[in-house]
């Protein structure tokens, strides 16, 4: 509990001080300004990345419904084990 008190008081210490009150105006200031720079690609190569992620996606998908397949066909063998079992 002591720990939690000294950190509230430093907390309240750098509040206080008008650097920190500078510093993060001035970052929020610049933050707010910031624009991003994307490579410039022709068409053709545009077309090209966009095939790749649509067959990356094909694939992930294939893979995904092969694994559901595979998951339901192995829980009902096993609850055609439990049924054969335990009932007959």
């Amino acid at each position: 509990m002591s720990h939690a008190n000294q950190s509230l008081k430093q907390n309240r210490a750098l509040l206080r001080k008008a650097n920190y009150r500078k510093l993060k105006n001035l970052y929020l200031q610049h933050s707010a300004k910031l624009e991003l720079e994307f490579k410039e690609v022709s068409p053709k190569e545009l077309a090209g990345i966009k095939n790749k992620i649509r067959l990356q996606h094909k694939q992930n998908a294939r893979k995904e419904l092969v694994f559901t397949l595979v998951a339901i066909i192995l829980a009902a063998l096993f609850f055609v084990l439990l049924y054969t079992r335990f009932i007959e």
